[in-house]
């Protein structure tokens, strides 16, 4: 029988590839989890195991990392944080991105500690993870959506209870310091929004039910 996690971790994460809406559920090690401790620390191991850094931060093949602490879930406060890792296209170095919200805890409970997304989506999609399912839906309509009228539009067609991150227009045109907001708070640093503009998602919807 595996060893359990340590406790405040999963042990895995969710590697989704939006060009064929492959999905794998890759176990991390628990020495990894207690060397690097979630959130940024584990986003940027992630972001190296997978390959040699990519020549350009917005191919398709560049990884995006959100990734979660330990302590996500947890009464600390100000805990409930997710770290968003990946190659800057604004700097060109690793960068990382934090935002407090109701959406750490959200991709917490879908059963994993990290989400790594690669490729890029045939059409402008939202990637939807439910309690760890995981599916593509085309979102042409809301193309040059602001982050609120994407927040509000996917909620009214996905339903309330889910956690909804999104770019604007800048997103999806790759400016290089465009943010990931969800709830009127940005993972602001580095160009993240670009990152996942150049996947051609325009939205991460999430909702999860796994005890923390």
């Amino acid at each position: 029988m595996e060893n359990p996690a340590p406790f405040g971790y999963h042990g895995c994460y969710l590697r989704i590839d939006v060009s064929d809406g492959s999905v794998d559920r890759v176990p991390i090690p628990e020495a990894v989890l207690r060397q690097f401790l979630g959130g940024s620390g584990l986003g940027a191991w992630l972001l190296l195991e997978e390959g040699d850094p990519v020549p350009i931060a917005l191919a398709p093949d560049a990884p995006l990392v959100f990734a979660f602490s330990p302590l996500v879930g947890s009464p600390l406060t100000t805990s409930a944080k997710f770290a968003v890792v990946s190659k800057s296209p604004l700097t060109d170095r690793i960068n990382d991105s934090l935002a407090s919200s109701g959406f750490a805890i959200a991709g917490k409970r879908c059963g994993c500690d990290a989400i790594v997304i690669v490729g890029r989506a045939a059409r402008l999609s939202v990637l939807i993870i439910d309690d760890g399912r995981v599916r593509l839906e085309a979102v042409e309509d809301l193309r040059g959506a602001t982050c609120r009228v994407t927040e509000a539009a996917l909620k009214a067609r996905l339903g309330a209870d889910y956690q909804i991150a999104s770019i604007g227009p800048a997103g999806e045109h790759a400016v290089r310091y465009a943010t990931i907001s969800h709830d009127g708070r940005h993972a602001g640093r580095g160009g993240s929004g670009a990152v996942l503009g150049s996947k051609n998602v325009k939205a991460i919807a999430l909702r999860g039910h796994t005890a923390l």
